[in-house]
């Protein structure tokens, strides 16, 4: 006798004794049916023998087993051949265990406490799995060919020898009993049928336990993800006190009982908190199932599966929430979901991770074992050590220290990064060996930008600082702010100016002044100049009517942003930035509670965060408090006007020289706005007649923006040029 080698040669030997077993309850059921006429249609008609023998028989509920005791001597036989294999089964086991070698059945009775019935009970439901044929013989022994499954009834008989233990055994199919409290095996009703009792119910299993006996693959569910972290040094991830403090939390976890335990991980960086969590799964020597809370639903089973699934596959279930998935997700569903998860978590008692801001988790029960650590990710110095030691001797004109301040990366995503620098730098130049510092800035914004995306409306730079006009003085307050931002590094970091200020190190700039005046243009000047990516905040997919989802969708803004560093540009600011109001009812009180998060998330942000407003005196004074900056845009005046005239002129664009400048800035009292669209609807008109642009075009396309803004062209305005407008008309 040799020890077995794998679980399927044990699982086979396990099978061939069920195969006993049905050998032995086909010998009842055709003695049974010896007298039947209408055999040959067994399942599909009831005969009158039938009815008969059923009237006549004294005691429905004893007629089986008294059938069985007149068949002792040739019951006898088998049940001896039965317990002879169960013997040998047992030898081979010990031969195994002695061996060292892992087998999954008797691990899965072991873990989740399986009697020797309910294993059979388990061996008989997944038969059908592995062998179509047992379905036949399922069908038969219940007398009805649609029923390919074993039912509680069948399962019973073959377990039990008399009535008094199949009373009894009908506890292994409670809700409770550990074959379902576990997921092991699930109770179904026949598609025919709709509230069956217990004994008609079907019994069924998934394939995430078929797969687990053949020490096949893991199979989980497609929302959530299965995870070996062994394969990456996720510490890197993560700055060096939290790395200390993972390494004494998984020490601590290692030598004692874990069990029942939630680890609330907090943090703002999805990547931190999960690389903490793969970090702790490796020291524990555990995998990880990670799947999202609003992913989780409002099924029991499906809920009870995953936390089967951690068991099964030696992981740990972790939960995360994320703003911007829960901020879609209706609330109460998500609550329902929770419930769902702490009903398992008391059932299976292993430890799972919630993974999520300081807001998320908020209302875990007071029974439930709870555990906290903050994670962060590295700091400015980490990064910018991780950033030099990949890119080496080649660093060519990259600037690590820049690269570190601009991106919030661990190891891994800045290896990511650089790859995908290297394959932008091949598109652009074959011949080049090394990313320049602009293909390292792209690559990045690229792994990180179409999460801002969401809810924001991406502007590519297109101006410089010799496209906007502005007085001098409000030029050279405009440089002054692109040096704060270039220079913030030095001021915060290398004089240490940052050590002194618990948030606040961001920069926060206020543009005023009327429609068009080059509000929106100075923030193009400035992400250009910077090289920093641009987001114009769309409001209408922020502002939400549900009380606290545009706090949520704000701050999936910040924090995504914080990233890369965006620079976030809130147009019409007034409309979000508002001054709070007297609280006279609970919409009040809660807008105001809106208006009290963004003036904290603003000033936490270490990012740049513009504001426009045409309104200034609307936006509550302590944002006013909070910005760095304000720059006013003043309506152009003539000289202004005039710069602003030739400025909207691309040098390739044909003029006529009758353009009198001079006098459509002294004449039509515009802001660059406008002017813009003047002189984009003037070169169509020139286009469309085939000529240069000239002033006749300008005058007309000016006379298009009167009528826009329901004004009247009057000869003072047009003066030497009213006749052409008049002739127009």
């Amino acid at each position: 006798m040799e020890a077995y080698k794998d679980s399927v040669e044990h699982l086979r030997d396990e099978l061939s004794r069920l195969d006993v077993l049905l050998q032995r309850a086909l010998l009842v059921a055709r003695r049974a049916d010896a007298a039947s006429a209408a055999e040959e249609f067994r399942g599909l008609v009831i005969s009158e023998p039938e009815i008969d023998a059923l009237v006549q028989a004294k005691d429905f509920f004893g007629e089986r087993w008294r059938r069985q005791d007149a068949m002792r001597e040739e019951l006898s036989a088998i049940d001896q051949q039965i317990e002879k294999i169960h013997q040998d089964i047992d030898e081979r086991r010990k031969l195994t265990d002695a061996a060292g070698t892992w087998l999954a059945l008797p691990w899965i009775a072991q873990r989740f406490n399986l009697s020797p019935a309910e294993v059979d009970v388990l061996l008989l439901t997944i038969a059908v799995e592995l062998e179509p044929h047992y379905e036949t013989l399922y069908a038969y022994l219940q007398n009805d060919v649609t029923r390919k499954r074993p039912s509680v009834n069948l399962a019973l008989n073959l377990i039990c020898r008399n009535e008094g233990e199949k009373i009894a055994a009908r506890t292994i199919f409670s809700p409770s009993a550990s074959l379902f409290a576990n997921r092991l095996l699930d109770l179904v009703e026949e598609p025919q049928e709709r509230n069956a009792p217990l004994l008609r119910k079907s019994l069924r299993t998934d394939e995430a336990v078929v797969a687990f006996l053949l020490e096949q693959p893991a199979i989980t569910s497609s929302a959530a993800t299965l995870i070996d972290p062994a394969a990456a040094d996720h510490m890197s991830e993560l700055n060096t006190s939290t790395q200390e403090q993972l390494r004494n939390l998984a020490a601590y976890l290692n030598r004692t009982d874990r069990r029942t335990i939630a680890l609330r991980v907090i943090g703002q960086s999805e990547v931190a908190l999960t690389s903490a969590a793969e970090a702790l799964c490796t020291s524990l020597r555990r995998r990880l199932l990670l799947v999202d809370v609003n992913q989780l639903g409002t099924d029991e089973a499906y809920v009870s599966r995953l936390m089967r699934d951690s068991v099964l596959w030696g992981a740990i279930l972790a939960v995360r929430e994320r703003e911007t998935a829960v901020a879609g997700a209706d609330s109460q569903t998500v609550n329902q979901s929770l419930t769902l998860l702490w009903n398992a978590l008391r059932v299976f008692g292993e430890p799972i991770f919630l993974l999520g801001a300081e807001s998320a988790f908020v209302n875990i029960p007071i029974n439930i074992r709870v555990w906290r650590m903050e994670v962060q990710p590295p700091g400015f110095t980490q990064r910018r050590q991780t950033w030099e030691a990949a890119l080496g001797s080649s660093t060519g004109e990259a600037d690590p220290a820049r690269l570190a301040d601009t991106f919030r990366f661990g190891a891994q995503r800045i290896h990511q990064t650089i790859d995908m620098a290297r394959s932008l730098m091949a598109v652009r130049k074959a011949t080049e060996k090394e990313p320049e510092i602009q293909d390292l800035l792209d690559a990045g914004r690229a792994l990180t930008s179409p999460q801002v995306s969401r809810y924001a409306l991406r502007v590519e730079p297109r101006y410089g600082w010799n496209d906007i006009v502005l007085p001098p003085e409000k030029a050279q307050k405009l440089r002054h702010i692109a040096s704060w931002i270039k220079f913030r590094r030095t001021v915060h970091r290398d004089w240490g100016f940052g050590q002194k200020l618990s948030r606040g190190k961001g920069l926060n700039v206020l543009f005023t002044g009327p429609s068009g005046t080059g509000k929106t243009m100075a923030a193009e000047v400035l992400a250009g100049e910077l090289s920093l990516d641009l987001y114009q905040i769309d409001l209408s997919t922020v502002v939400s009517k549900y009380i606290g989802e545009t706090e949520k969708n704000l701050s999936a803004i910040f924090r995504e942003a914080e990233q890369t560093q965006t620079l976030l540009f809130f147009d019409e600011a007034d409309a979000l930035f508002g001054k709070r109001t007297e609280v006279k009812d609970a919409h009040d009180r809660y807008a105001n509670i809106e208006v009290n998060y963004l003036l904290q998330r603003v000033e936490q942000y270490e990012g740049v965060v513009i504001l426009a407003t045409n309104l200034q005196q609307n936006l509550d004074d302590a944002f006013l408090r909070r910005m760095q900056e304000v720059l006013e845009f003043p309506f152009p005046d003539a000289a202004l006007r005039e710069s602003i005239w030739r400025g909207h002129f691309p040098k390739g664009a044909p003029t006529a020289a009758d353009i009198n400048f001079q006098f459509l800035a002294q004449n039509f009292k515009w802001p660059g706005g406008n002017i813009k669209n003047i002189v984009l609807s003037a070169a169509f008109l020139a286009a469309q007649e085939s000529k240069p642009i000239g002033m006749s075009h300008l005058i007309l396309a000016t006379r298009a923006e009167y009528q826009k803004e329901g004004r009247l062209a009057i000869k003072t305005d047009f003066g030497p040029y009213y006749d052409l407008i008049a002739r127009s008309a």
